[in-house]
This record gives structure tokens, sequence and C-alpha cells, in this order.
């Protein structure tokens, strides 16, 4: 008599609503970013200039302290990114009003696009913090049109 090989079996699939708080736990930095940013829907307001610095400095300061500019260019990448950001809040300031306002709105949803290109790659700073980064900025972008808007 043969015995036929024991397969094992294989765990059941969780339920869904298992799997979508699974899936809420992996997604904590966006979830953290969200409730950062709630007040920003119910009052939306356009950030100063300078606020824009501040995004390629959290790059940098992360960057330096996790010893990540050892990559070919990346330290490169993320000085073109201060410069760029430091000319557009340069920028905002020149012309103030709606048309500075829209450049300081603008360069907040542009720097959620570079932390989605950042979250991709994951070599400067850790993934989670571009999903925090990315989504804050992104919320932060669309409050301020809304107030730049509804003004």
């Amino acid at each position: 008599m043969t015995s036929s090989p024991t397969v094992p079996a294989t765990a059941p699939a969780p339920p869904s609503r298992h799997r979508r708080v699974l899936t809420m736990l992996h997604r904590w930095p966006t979830g953290l970013a969200l409730l950062m940013t709630v007040d920003n829907w119910f009052a939306p307001a356009v950030l100063p200039p300078w606020t824009l610095l501040v995004l390629p400095a959290g790059y940098l300061l992360i960057g330096t302290v996790r010893r990540r500019w050892r990559t070919p260019g990346a330290l490169r990448v993320e000085l073109i990114g201060l410069a760029g950001y430091t000319a557009l809040a340069g920028a905002a300031v020149l012309v103030g009003g709606d048309t500075g306002a829209w450049l300081v709105a603008l360069g907040w949803l542009g720097h959620g696009v570079w932390d989605l290109v950042h979250h991709r790659v994951g070599r400067v700073v850790p993934r989670g913090y571009a999903e925090w980064c990315g989504v804050l900025d992104l919320v932060l972008g669309l409050t301020m049109i809304l107030a730049i808007v509804t003004g």
C-alpha cells in the first residue's frame, strides 16, 4: 500500500473585514496624514511661501541621518529640489496675491508627486515617510486651492 504525500492545507482567506483592517494597518502613514489634515478641509487656508522650504529640508535631513548620499546622484537630485523650491518660494513672495498663493499650492501638489517618486524608488527616505508626506502634501495643496477658489 502506497501512501500519497500529504499536501499541506492552505489557510483559509481571512474574511473581507479582516483584509480591510490589515490594509488600514499597512497604510497607517496615509491614515496619520489624513488625521493631521482633517482641519484643513473645514478651514482651508493658503500657507506662507516659506513653508515650501520645509519640503526639501525634510528629505535632506532624513537622507543625512540615514547616510543615503553614497547613492550616486541622490544628493544632487535633492539639492536640485531644494533650489527649485527655494526659487518657487521666492517667486511666490515676489508676485504675491493670488498668483503667489497659486504657486504655493502648486508647489505643495508638486511635492506630492516628488513623494510618490521617492515612495516608488525607496532610496532617500523610508517608504512610510514618503507615503505620509505625499498624502499630507496633496491634501494641503488641494485645500489651498479650495481656499483660493472660494476666497
